[in-house]
């Protein structure tokens, strides 16, 4: 799918419906008694329970701590308080969605791969996103009121997909994809439009209906290293670091950082799944919508939605093209700020002397004994990893396999590459299929085949790929 295909859809459709107004009041409910006893919720299943620090206590009294019946506090859950300065709410969002309209010229020639994922306080993009998810601010009435601009504005004006309405074009384009693919599109697995990469850190995947479960097999102890290093800002690439950090504590990056980061590592150098990327956005992004952060890493890591995986972003380069002084990793990493520009991007090229009086010493890999006033050692040498991840992108695509196919979930794809020792492939581990999993003669395969035949019939059932032809991308 594409905007184009998304919008002569929606050309047969019809215009987009305009938003109803607002309520002037709300009908009397009658009588409300709350002379009920209390039952408290099952606790048994808390998936929250390990991001706690305190007791929950959200369900002490009907109407909260004060008696007004406000939402619950972060503190009354038990959670910590929160790190994003970023607040919500109607009345914030409306006021924003106002101070967007007012500035005329920028909301009607807003191009967004030409706002800068350096600039910070205020940052270069109109930040919406958080109130679309949370309902607090209507898409239709953002739709409408950007339109009105754009129209009046006239010649000069930017078009979609570029334009502040092809954003939302962008979003409706992913919930249409997951619309139309159910679970499957969430992975790559029974996904028939998601290509097949060998990355690192696999999936699990449950037997009976071929869905990922949530864990992943480590069928590389680097890979792993390499993505908890990600994970955590201390990849020993400064641009890197610094997104992964301001992500962590604000739940938001720019659009341009977010492809920086998701491109380092997946095809541009660690080679790791793109699911294990997504799974940490929807954890920290305050605008995290399932499909959209879905389809934006099927897109960064080149197995749906864009094809053309030899156009990587360099974790030096592409922010020195905005922020030559590294005002921004001075900002997200301060153990590098009295570090020269000319090393900011590249603080392992310091000689002892220039760390000595940044106060900084490049040292060590930020996770294990992290000493004070160091900085980590990259991870690797990028142009030596991306040119062996170009080449298994290269390898990949010419075998050609999508996520549905019944090499990809049996697991006998594995003929068709290169072993691990040989190139850049996906390791050895123990399958999600039990102790017939590694049987290679032609009889206890069979029997493999027969196990996993629901699995087969799963990715059938919930992939479109079953009565039309497989897209090409």
């Amino acid at each position: 799918m594409s905007i184009t295909q998304l919008q002569a859809a929606g050309k047969k459709i019809g215009p987009v419906a305009r938003p109803l107004p607002a309520p002037e009041s709300l009908p009397d409910p009658g009588d409300m008694p709350v002379d009920f006893e209390q039952h408290f919720p099952d606790k048994s299943r808390d998936f929250n329970a390990g991001y706690r620090s305190e007791k929950d206590t959200g369900y002490n009294a009907i109407a909260g701590p004060n008696g007004d019946f406000a939402i619950e506090t972060l503190e009354e859950l038990g959670f910590s308080p929160a790190t994003t300065p970023h607040r919500g709410g109607e009345s914030i969002a409306l006021k924003a969605l106002d101070e967007l309209i007012k500035n005329k010229r920028y909301t009607a020639t807003f191009e967004k791969p030409k706002t800068s994922p350096a600039q910070f306080e205020p940052q270069s993009t109109t930040l919406l996103s958080p109130f679309f998810h949370f309902g607090a601010l209507s898409v239709r009435l953002f739709y409408w009121r950007v339109h009105e601009v754009v129209e009046s504005f006239g010649k000069g004006a930017s078009t979609p997909p570029e334009s502040l309405i092809g954003q939302v074009l962008f979003r409706d384009m992913y919930f249409a994809a997951q619309a139309a693919l159910g679970q499957s599109f969430a992975q790559t697995a029974t996904n028939a439009y998601c290509r097949f990469i060998p990355w690192h850190l696999p999936s699990k995947r449950n037997p009976e209906t071929g869905f990922t479960t949530g864990d992943y097999h480590i069928d590389k102890p680097e890979a792993e290293e390499w993505f908890q290093r990600w994970k955590a800002g201390v990849t020993g690439f400064p641009w890197i670091d610094a997104l992964m950090r301001q992500l962590k504590q604000e739940g938001w990056i720019h659009h341009l950082g977010r492809h920086s980061v998701a491109c380092f590592l997946t095809r541009g150098g660690c080679y790791v799944d793109w699911e294990r990327g997504a799974e940490v956005f929807e954890e920290w992004l305050i605008d995290h919508e399932p499909a959209c952060n879905i389809g934006n890493w099927q897109w960064l890591a080149c197995v749906a939605f864009f094809t053309q995986y030899f156009r990587c972003y360099s974790p030096i380069t592409f922010g020195q093209k905005w922020d030559k002084n590294g005002d921004f990793i001075r900002h997200w990493v301060p153990e590098l700020k009295k570090v020269k520009p000319k090393y900011i991007y590249e603080p392992w090229k310091m000689p002892l002397l220039d760390q000595k009086q940044a106060g900084v010493r490049v040292t060590g890999d930020g996770l294990s004994e992290r000493q004070e006033g160091s900085y980590p050692k990259p991870m690797f040498d990028f142009n030596e990893r991306r040119s062996i991840c170009l080449s298994a992108m290269k390898n990949a695509y010419a075998v050609g396999l999508h996520g549905n196919d019944e090499k990809v979930l049996d697991g006998t794809w594995r003929s068709l590459f290169p072993s691990p020792d040989e190139a850049e492939v996906m390791g050895e581990y123990e399958s999600d299929y039990g102790e017939n999993a590694d049987i290679g003669d032609v009889e206890d395969r069979e029997k493999l085949d027969g196990d996993s035949a629901g699995i087969k019939r799963a990715a059938r059932k919930n992939s479109t790929d079953a009565k039309i032809k497989k897209q090409k991308t």
